[in-house]
């Protein structure tokens, strides 16, 4: 009888995720205005920077290029793959918002609530904003 529980116990149970996400976005979902940004950290360290933009489900992978201060803000770098080749800054002008500069440019993403609806149940994504900033300033501002 026992090895029958402990099989029945080890067959239920489900490690804990090892696996995070935050996200940031600007502009009306499933328009050509919309941009995302998703921070993933895995293991306990920084994992991938994805891009979305307007209509498509597609992703983009950004390469990190480190940490750094721009105008005494502090953040980091990031690169699109080419052929686009554009590099990003990366830095928080509040625990709900990022900015992101590219030429001399910021643009303001607003942290994504991905746990906001009833139905949404993601285990995985930062349970609120300072959470979701605390992630960036811990796995990529270093």
């Amino acid at each position: 009888m026992l090895p029958l529980i402990l099989a029945t116990l080890l067959l239920s149970y489900t490690p804990p995720q090892d696996v995070r996400v935050a996200v940031w976005t600007t502009g009306t979902p499933d328009t050509e205005s919309f941009e995302s940004f998703a921070f993933w950290i895995k293991s306990d360290k920084r994992a991938y920077i994805r891009y979305e933009h307007g209509t498509s489900t597609d992703d983009i992978e950004l390469s990190w290029r480190g940490p750094g201060t721009v105008s005494g803000r502090r953040g980091f770098w990031a690169s699109f793959p080419s052929p686009d080749s554009r590099t990003v800054f990366i830095t928080p002008a509040n625990d709900s918002t990022l900015l992101i500069a590219t030429h001399g440019h910021n643009k303001k993403y607003y942290w994504e609530n991905e746990n906001a609806h009833p139905e949404s149940d993601c285990d995985i994504c930062a349970a609120n904003a300072a959470e979701a900033t605390g992630w960036l300033r811990r796995y990529f501002w270093n």
